[in-house]
């Protein structure tokens, strides 16, 4: 309904709202109303847990009599047609029902506390207007966010007579917005290992015939314990993707005897391996490293300290607590244990010391590189294989968040669990899904402050709205420069 515009053009403004967001919003530049009114401008903004709605509404244009009003409701309505919000109304009165109103003001229907009216044709007596010479309102609303109003349309419905009747007035949509946040991740991208050092350790208790140091392969459990050597050495040596480059060997002796005759039995019997080990293989001399250990007295400490109900425990602890490293010394406190613990003692001998008599062994190796085909297929099937590089190469064929981008970077934290890279982007693909308590269990073994590592603190902190904490974070990433920081401190920004 067109309304004839009378008198002098003047406006009465009452809307005071603050307002100070930063941009993730839906923009819309101008739009023209059914009464003429004019809305430029139009923001709809969302900062933290609040969104914010302004615009620019000019009415040096609009038609309205001068008996009566045109009144603007605007309202944000869910995409999805999951909610609706209500915005305070904007009225604009001609000069005769202005008048009227101050003189009978139970007869407006619409509360003036709540909404801002504007009056053409002469200066208001309203206690919330002010005069805007340039027929302007600066229309701006702040209300909490909720989950629906992710993806919103505004719209204004025009009440075009003022008698109330908001069925039958024109709508007239304003922006369309989308609102939700997603936060920047910054992944650390692996340095490259070009070559990929390995190794495999195992553990052989092989059995030595009385103060003699040659292998017999017959003799008790060594069929069992050379196998277990063997069968180590074997899953390295027949893997096409592997090449051994070493192997080394450790034996102990236990303490009881004299130190020169262990030292000289725990050295000849790892000689012996290496001399059996080399003519089942062919290895070279310099391929194989021998060392020993003439007592394993660690090993004895150990026992004992795990042994609560072993006849005095506690003095024996004390006896081998801080041991010299004099062969004699070591045999003076062994014949002590015998004497004054017997008890003690004779259940060491049977229990404990077999497990000292020990053989260590360590097999270093390298693997070879793959290609990225190779690698997608290794990451499932044998991910040991793969460099933190080559997973990360893997994950950046999939779409990030995708079942397959998650699954990467999950087994790469399991097969580097100390890796500070690693830990940074398993929190990175869990913040992703907004497991943000999970995250932060990766992100507790990252100890260097690096921006990556403050950005996904930040963003942790952020979904769990502990806002300070995140902004905290932020800060630190954005002093190392990090884009990513910069986007997300946007929506932490008071």
């Amino acid at each position: 309904m067109e309304a004839n515009i009378m008198g002098n053009n003047k406006i009465i403004v009452s809307l005071i709202y603050a307002a100070s967001m930063a941009g993730f919003s839906g923009v819309n530049a101008q739009q023209v109303l059914q009464s003429h009114t004019v809305v430029n401008d139009v923001k709809i903004e969302r900062h933290r847990d609040s969104v914010t709605v302004s615009m620019q509404i000019d009415v040096s244009s609009t038609k309205v009599k001068s008996g009566a009003s045109v009144i603007l409701h605007p309202q944000l309505t869910s995409l999805s047609g999951t909610g609706i919000a209500y915005l305070p109304p904007v009225e604009i009165m001609g000069r005769v029902r202005s008048i009227y109103l101050e003189r009978n003001p139970e007869s407006t229907y619409v509360n003036d506390k709540m909404h801002a009216v504007i009056v053409k044709g002469r200066k208001s007596k309203n206690k919330n207007a002010s005069v805007d010479e340039s027929l302007r309102l600066d229309y701006v609303k702040t209300l909490p966010y909720s989950v629906w109003m992710d993806k919103l349309n505004l719209s204004i419905s025009e009440d075009l007579c003022g008698c109330g009747d908001i069925d039958s007035a024109g709508t007239t949509s304003l922006c369309d917005a989308d609102i939700s946040f997603t936060p920047k991740l910054a992944y650390v991208v692996p340095e490259t290992e070009v070559v990929k050092k390995r190794h495999l350790s195992g553990r052989s208790y092989l059995d030595f015939r009385l103060n003699r140091t040659n292998i017999d392969p017959s003799y008790r459990n060594n069929p069992v314990e050379l196998q277990r050597i063997i069968a180590s050495i074997d899953t390295v040596r027949n893997d096409k993707d592997f090449t051994i480059k070493s192997l080394q060997i450790c034996g102990y002796a236990s303490p009881e005897g004299s130190y020169k005759s262990n030292a000289r039995l725990a050295e000849g019997r790892m000689k012996a391996l290496k001399s059996y080990l080399q003519d089942r293989y062919d290895f070279s001399s310099d391929f194989i490293e021998v060392s020993s250990i003439p007592e394993n007295w660690q090993g004895l400490k150990d026992y004992v300290q795990g042994m609560a109900t072993l006849p005095n425990r506690r003095e024996i602890l004390n006896r081998i607590e801080s041991l010299p490293s004099d062969g004699k010394e070591l045999d003076r406190i062994e014949q002590s244990l015998r004497r004054d613990y017997p008890e003690a003692y004779s259940k060491l001998l049977k229990d404990c010391y077999p497990g000292l008599r020990r053989t260590d062994y360590r097999i270093d190796y390298v693997i070879r590189s793959f290609n990225l085909e190779e690698a997608k297929k290794l990451v499932r099937t044998a991910p040991g294989r793969l460099s933190l590089d080559e997973m990360f190469a893997v994950a950046q064929t999939y779409e990030p968040g995708s079942e397959d981008f998650n699954y990467v970077f999950d087994v790469a934290v399991r097969m580097y669990p100390d890796d500070e890279t690693a830990n940074i982007n398993a929190a990175n693909a869990l913040l992703e899904q907004g497991r943000a308590e999970e995250a932060l269990k990766f992100l507790d073994k990252v100890k260097s402050s690096v921006p990556e590592a403050e950005n996904a603190l930040g963003v942790a902190y952020l979904l769990l709205k502990d806002y300070d904490r995140a902004e905290q974070h932020m800060e630190k990433a954005i002093e190392g420069n990090l884009d990513a920081a910069k986007h997300n401190m946007e929506f932490l920004k008071l």
